[in-house]
């Protein structure tokens, strides 16, 4: 095999010469490196200071309502949402807001605020919940295809019954109460355990009155 040598001044010319080659695009390769580094540690620092604000505007939200304070709570909703929009913070403090109105009486904000959480989507995992809570809302207010069209078809996984339950009461109010007792029993059916919760289903059975078989006979 045969070995090149060479002296030192033919080293420092191969040396200058392939830095003149490739020096820059090393130079930069360097430095987008650390500017990539630096770029991802400052959106890392920017994600944290976005989570602690929204946060913080949550935890300022929770005492007012707490409070009773519902304006000032929906004045720092307002604010939350334009400062930090995409945060998760947005829908548990949507969640809270809007059952603080249903517990004043102030249906019309509430189911406003329920669809928006809806369209958020920032939890989908708290979407079944809201759903419902939006359904009785609408209910409350009289608006009852609009209430049903949230609950028909298929319910989420662990919801069939309530979903069920939801739809029967629905019924009810529009005098349907063959269907009514129908959805009733499929949420007995699909309800998981014992307690208040079957009881207040057999109730709401037997309010419906006699059933097909007892009418037809």
């Amino acid at each position: 095999m045969a070995v090149e040598l060479y002296d030192d001044h033919e080293q420092s010319e191969r040396v200058k010469k392939w830095i003149k080659e490739y020096g820059f695009s090393i130079v930069l390769g360097l430095v987008l490196a650390f500017g990539g580094i630096f770029g991802f540690r400052q959106w890392q620092d920017h994600q944290v200071q976005q989570r602690f604000l929204a946060s913080e505007y949550f935890d300022v939200i929770q005492r007012e309502l707490d409070a009773g304070e519902i304006d000032i709570a929906a004045e720092q909703f307002g604010n939350l949402r334009e400062a930090v929009p995409r945060s998760s913070y947005v829908v548990l403090s949507g969640i809270l807001l809007a059952g603080a109105y249903v517990d004043d009486g102030q249906l019309e904000p509430a189911a406003r605020l329920y669809r928006e959480v809806l369209d958020h989507r920032g939890l989908d995992s708290l979407g079944p919940v809201v759903t419902l809570r939006l359904a009785r809302v609408l209910e409350a207010q009289g608006e009852l295809d609009e209430a049903m069209a949230l609950v028909s078809g298929d319910a989420p996984a662990g919801f069939k019954s309530a979903w069920a339950e939801l739809r029967g009461d629905l019924l009810m109010a529009r005098g349907d109460y063959e269907q009514a007792r129908l959805a009733f029993q499929e949420a007995i059916d699909n309800i998981s355990g014992q307690g208040g919760n079957r009881r207040l289903l057999q109730l709401k059975i037997d309010a419906t009155g006699p059933g097909l078989a007892e009418n037809a006979s």
